[in-house]
Formats: structure tokens, C-alpha cells, sequence
């Protein structure tokens, strides 16, 4: 009986100090770690988000920029510090899962050594060619991929990219093959596409859709679930009749997997907050993405999901490693 009274005795302990800590919590400025470069949507979501987080929480939220193997190397920084709340991780589709099936060569910190906060955005891919190019629809960049196997080259931000695999699946879906060039970043490649070196880009609207609304660029289809706010007038690939393609990248922050459940719950918490703002929304919007309010249980969900999801795609597709 002993044992039972100290033992309820020190969840109650433990529980009153966890409410404390989450009560007194951020009592300095918090780092969040971003493992690509600046001006990319995962760096530009993150800072708007890290902005607005931080006049919730009353202190402010430095952004620490730590790009390299795809994300590995933020992801890799952000999963040894201290479990304190003060180290966050903003992480996507690529760092939480598909980084470990593909990046063999590569230490990759596993989804478990990460507490799921909340995902707060969704970006998707946007197939693009020039102006002047000889394909004018989907169609017909599939029937001359179809009738010239390996002919055609299409860029990315990088090899194991949410648009590389969205490129790579959707070469399965619709019966065609083409060359991937991986460029570092998505600025590179938006600028070979726009002289002449790359015919087809897989590719994000907020490195795009100034120059898809220029009349530089053309967008053939958006390759997501539905069309999306950025770009009304760009078809999905779907309703072209290219099913089973669907993709994106969403991102979200994670924190090192023992920091206290009152500080992850209330970071959450105020995430949700955040993401009410009509303000934030319309600007992720503005980024050529898509708002999401997914908590830490969604987000663990996500990511479960994704495991089966790209598990299956990957054993069908072959991807480089940067």
C-alpha cells in the first residue's frame, strides 16, 4: 500500500512540475533549427511561422539555417539538443520520412528520435516548361516523353526532394521516362529551365508563379489532390487523366524526443492558435501552398502514413542521393 501511495505520490509530483515548467515556459529566446536554405518555402514558411509563434510564447525565435544532404544535417543538429523546448526542428515530408529510405550513405536521425508539434503547411509540386516549348499541354509532354524514352530532362531542387519523388511517381503513373537533373536548391533550377538548359521542371509555386504569371513559364498541371489557391487556372493532373500521382511536401516543428509532453502540448497549442490567424493563412496561401492545422497526433499520423505510402512508391522508383 506503501508503494502505491509513493508512486501516485510522484506522478503527481512529476505531473505538478511538468505544469510548472509549461507554465514558465519559454523563459529565454528559442532556436529553430531550418535544414535547407534561405528563400525556399520551407525557410520562408518557417520564418512566418517562427514570427508569429513567437508573440505568442513572449520571447523571440531565432532561426538557425542548416541546410546540406537533403535536410540530414539540421535534422541530425536538432535531434541531439538538449530536450529542453528551446531547439526546435522544422521538419518535412523528407527529413521525418523518405530521407531514411533513400539516403543510405547518409546518417539519417530516425522520425522516433523527434516529438511531433505540429504541421502547419502543405506545399504542392507544379510541373512547368517554358513558354516556347514544343509540349503546350500534359499531354503532349506525355506523348513526346512516350514516343522519345530518356529524352526529356526535368530539374528539381535536388535529388530525394518532395518534387523529385513527385517527378518519379508520376513517370510510373503515366507510362513515361525521363532524366532527372538535381540541382542545389530550387532557384538554380527555375533559372536552367528559364534559359534553355532543362526543358521541364518539377518545381514549387513560390519559385514559380511569378514567372508562370509573367508568361515566362507555363504551368502543364499541378500535382496534388485539388488545384490550389495561387494558381486557379492551372489544372491538377488528375483531372488531365494522370491519377495516382498525387504528392506534396507538407512541413511542420518538431522538438527532441524527451522534451516535456506540457512543453510539446502547449507549443501545439499554440501553433493551433497561430494558424486560426486569417493573416498567416492567407500569406501561406500567397507562397503557393496550402494552410494546414494538423496536432501532434495528426502529425504523428502523417508521418505513419507516409511510412506505407512511400515504402510502396520507392520499391517501384530508383532515386539518386545528393
Amino acid at each position: 500500500m506503501k508503494k502505491l501511495i509513493y508512486s501516485a505520490l510522484l506522478l503527481i509530483g512529476v505531473s505538478a512540475a511538468q505544469t510548472t515548467v509549461a507554465q514558465t515556459y519559454p523563459e529565454r529566446p528559442v532556436t529553430l533549427v531550418i535544414p535547407y536554405t534561405a528563400a525556399g518555402i520551407t525557410d520562408s514558411s518557417g520564418r512566418l511561422i517562427a514570427r508569429k509563434l513567437a508573440e505568442r510564447l513572449g520571447q523571440p525565435i531565432v532561426i538557425d539555417n542548416r541546410p546540406g544532404a537533403g535536410g540530414a544535417v539540421g535534422a541530425e543538429y536538432a535531434s541531439k539538443a538538449k530536450p529542453d523546448g528551446y531547439t526546435l526542428f522544422m521538419g518535412t515530408r523528407g527529413t521525418q520520412v523518405t530521407n531514411a529510405m533513400i539516403q543510405k550513405d547518409v546518417k539519417i536521425p530516425p522520425a522516433s528520435d523527434f516529438a511531433s508539434i505540429y504541421a502547419f503547411i502543405d506545399a504542392a509540386t507544379v510541373i512547368v516548361v517554358r513558354d516556347d516549348a514544343p509540349y503546350k499541354t500534359l499531354p503532349e509532354l506525355v506523348a513526346y516523353a512516350k514516343a522519345n524514352p530518356g529524352k526529356i530532362s526535368y530539374a528539381t531542387a535536388g535529388n530525394g526532394t518532395a518534387a523529385n519523388l513527385t517527378g518519379e511517381l508520376f513517370q510510373v503513373v503515366a507510362g513515361i521516362q525521363m532524366t532527372h537533373i538535381p540541382y542545389r536548391g530550387s532557384a538554380p533550377a527555375i533559372q536552367d529551365l528559364l534559359s534553355g538548359a532543362v526543358p521541364v521542371a518539377f518545381d514549387y509555386p513560390i519559385t514559380t508563379a511569378s514567372y508562370i504569371k509573367s508568361g515566362r513559364l507555363k504551368a502543364l498541371a499541378v500535382v496534388y489532390g485539388e488545384r490550389i489557391k495561387s494558381l486557379p487556372d492551372v489544372p491538377t493532373a488528375a483531372e488531365i487523366g494522370i491519377k495516382g500521382a498525387e504528392s506534396s511536401s507538407w512541413m511542420g516543428i518538431f522538438a527532441p524526443v524527451k522534451t516535456p509532453k506540457s512543453i510539446i502540448d502547449r507549443l501545439s497549442k499554440e501553433m493551433d492558435i497561430v494558424m486560426q490567424d486569417p493573416d498567416v493563412q492567407q500569406k501561406i496561401v500567397d507562397m503557393g501552398a496550402i494552410p494546414l492545422r494538423a496536432d501532434s497526433h495528426a502529425l504523428d499520423k502523417m508521418i505513419e502514413d507516409d511510412q506505407k505510402r512511400w515504402t510502396e512508391v520507392l520499391k517501384k522508383v530508383t532515386i539518386g542521393t545528393n
